[in-house]
């Protein structure tokens, strides 16, 4: 009976090995690795980038000051009050659309005295038209005298000419009868001068007009580009002088970083190049270099550079920003430090962390320092070094940290 019950109990355990062997798939796994597979657990697979260690350039801080790729001060003309201002400094004006106005009195008044030159020369145009058609189509003009001295004008002139022609000691110039005067090429040469000269008058007079035109254009202050207002420097009502800048108006949404930088930082600089710049104390941006002035100065030994700010930079003119040029190393200078891939770094508040996996394969979270960014890697100041384990794009679970086990938390 006792040997019945051993054999039943033994039977029971051997059955709940079983069931328990099958309820885990088949596998007897070690409890020293259950460990490993906390990462696994946490949630969708994850990637795991090794710390590497990678050469650096070393770059040296340069001040500058943001300023508009384009700027333009709108002048005064000439003289005269203004009457019309259109906003407040940074307020967007359109291409064509006024931003001041001077008084228009005076070439109003000439614009209505060159109207009425121009309007008396186009009727002077169509008399000289009228007189040159005359001479050159028109019907004959009857001779003073009527026809019967007409009659005698071609009878006796003919027999003057001839016998002057024959007796030239006669002297004399030849004789033209008056039904044939207007019809002679001095008359027709006469009246197609007049009408060429009229037509010169014309125009002149036209020119007149366009400049009087032009001179009231010269009285609006028109933006040339979409643009905003940087400063004014007149209100309505005061008296300005021709040359006098009214307001500045500049293309804030292209922006430059303008440096002046040590001669020997322009060898490791090239057009198109990218250049980290800091903004506001901690934005990073890169930068590309834009131009690089042909000459040094003499005096302070630097060359200008302008770096373009990419769109949308949380910059304004006039706002100051560091540069993080590239230096030459000195002769066998090598420089190194540990490096992780961007999107390993998770915030937790304003402070940078990573999670680190440790050699029992499980991820904990780690606060590190960083430095500046190199491509899609960012270097590492103090936390890691090279040879560590971090997460390479931690999931929103770990982010959160509602996932990590009590270990890691």
């Amino acid at each position: 009976m006792i040997n019945k019950t051993i054999a039943g109990v033994v039977g029971l355990l051997a059955a709940g090995a079983v069931f328990g062997w099958a309820i885990k798939g088949g596998k007897n796994e070690p409890a020293e690795k259950a460990g490993s597979a906390v990462i696994e657990q946490q949630g969708p697979a994850v990637g795991v980038a090794e710390v590497v260690q990678q050469s650096l350039v070393s770059r040296m801080k340069v001040g500058g000051y943001v300023e508009p790729r384009q700027v333009v001060h709108l002048s005064a003309q000439g003289a005269g009050k203004v009457v019309y201002v259109y906003g407040r400094e940074g307020q967007t004006v359109m291409p064509g659309q006024v931003v001041v106005g001077l008084d228009e009195d005076r070439q109003l008044a000439e614009y209505r005295s060159a109207w009425a030159n121009l309007s008396g020369e186009m009727s002077a145009n169509q008399n000289a038209q009228v007189q040159l058609r005359q001479k050159l189509e028109g019907p004959v003009t009857s001779p003073m005298g009527g026809p019967g001295y007409d009659m005698y004008e071609r009878a006796t002139v003919p027999a003057y000419n001839l016998m002057n022609r024959i007796m030239p000691f006669m002297g004399g110039a030849p004789q033209v009868p008056q039904s044939e005067q207007q019809f002679t090429v001095m008359a027709r040469n006469q009246a197609r001068a007049d009408y060429e000269k009229q037509q010169a008058a014309l125009v002149a007079s036209q020119g007149g007009v366009d400049r009087v035109e032009a001179a009231l254009r010269d009285r609006r202050s028109i933006a040339p580009f979409p643009a905003v207002i940087l400063e004014k420097h007149v209100d309505l009502g005061d008296t300005v002088q021709p040359g006098q800048v009214l307001v500045d108006l500049a293309d804030v949404n292209n922006l430059d970083l303008k440096l002046d930088i040590p001669a020997r930082l322009v060898s490791e600089l090239t057009p198109n190049s990218m250049v980290p710049v800091v903004l506001d104390g901690n934005v990073t941006v890169d930068a590309m270099v834009d131009q690089i002035y042909p000459a040094a100065n003499a005096s302070q030994h630097t060359v200008t550079i302008k770096l373009a700010l990419p769109p949308g930079a949380p910059a304004a003119p006039g706002m100051y920003a560091m540069a993080l040029l590239p230096e030459p190393h000195a002769p066998g200078e090598v420089i190194s430090a540990p490096v992780i891939p961007s999107s390993a770094l998770v915030y937790r508040g304003s402070l940078p962390s990573v999670f680190a996996v440790g050699a029992d394969g499980k991820a904990e979270l780690r606060v590190i320092r960083i430095g500046e960014r190199q491509g899609d890697r960012v270097v590492v100041l103090s936390g890691l070094k090279a040879g560590d384990k971090v997460v390479k794009a931690p999931t929103e679970s770990m982010r959160s940290g509602s996932s990590l086990t009590g270990d890691q938390q």
